[in-house]
């Protein structure tokens, strides 16, 4: 089977904008992964010292930029003059941290997005990110996905509708999804291949399903013939 046919209803989801090939959670990764056909972005959001969100992994700069220290103690003048580009390749350099705003102007309303909840958000951060989906007309496109239950059930709380997604590594028990209502569970890809049943139970609970997060095209093409519809990869999973 070719790819195209495979992945023809599949949502593919670039993972920190394709983190493999470009520098993750930067403008140039996002804008090169639409280009090459993602459906959504799978970003994550911290806050600056103001309690500006910006789109960053880790909860400090060390690891993915030139910078140092912990992302909650910068203001955002500090974060912009950050490189997030030249420690994944020298071409890159140059790349900044995005907010979370410029990320969303870019998805203009017509492309999904994953926005995961590295850290526990307070009330206030939570409303404030409903707000800016929702002046960006993202509302009905963006999954908020996290590792942390709690953070789910507030953004549930707040808003009934939007859809949410569970992080896991592991099988979980599927009853606090059932219980939130349009929900998802993202699983580590392997243990969906190591436990294929588990597509048609979360079918047969309500619940969606997506994986995270894939390296090999051949991994791939089994999951979407186990029959998982939605892909988080850090690599271009191409349809022509």
């Amino acid at each position: 089977m070719n790819s195209n046919a495979l992945f023809k209803n599949v949502e593919i989801v670039a993972h920190r904008g394709y983190a493999a090939v470009h520098p993750e959670n930067t403008m140039a990764a996002f804008r090169r992964s639409l280009e090459l056909g993602a459906d959504s972005l799978e970003i994550d959001v911290h806050h600056s010292k103001e309690g500006i969100p910006v789109v960053i992994h880790d909860d400090t700069l060390d690891r993915t930029t030139d910078g140092t220290g912990p992302i909650r103690e910068k203001t955002i003048a500090e974060l912009q003059q950050v490189d997030a580009g030249k420690k994944f390749k020298p071409e890159f350099a140059g790349c900044g941290i995005p907010m979370l705003e410029e990320v969303l102007e870019l998805c203009g309303g017509t492309v999904g997005l994953q926005l995961e909840l590295k850290e526990r958000i307070t009330e206030g951060e939570a409303r404030g990110l409903l707000h800016l989906l929702e002046n960006y007309r993202m509302t009905e496109r963006t999954m908020f996905i996290s590792f942390h239950l709690d953070n789910l059930r507030l953004m549930r709380s707040l808003h009934p509708n939007i859809e949410l997604g569970w992080l896991s590594g592991e099988p979980v028990d599927l009853a606090p999804l059932k219980e939130l209502g349009r929900a998802t569970l993202l699983l580590q890809y392997a243990v969906v291949l190591r436990q294929p049943e588990i597509v048609q139970a979360t079918e047969a609970a309500g619940i969606g399903l997506g994986v995270w997060t894939i390296r090999d095209l051949q991994d791939a093409y089994q999951l979407v013939q186990l029959g998982v519809r939605r892909l988080t990869t850090d690599i271009p999973l191409y349809r022509e």
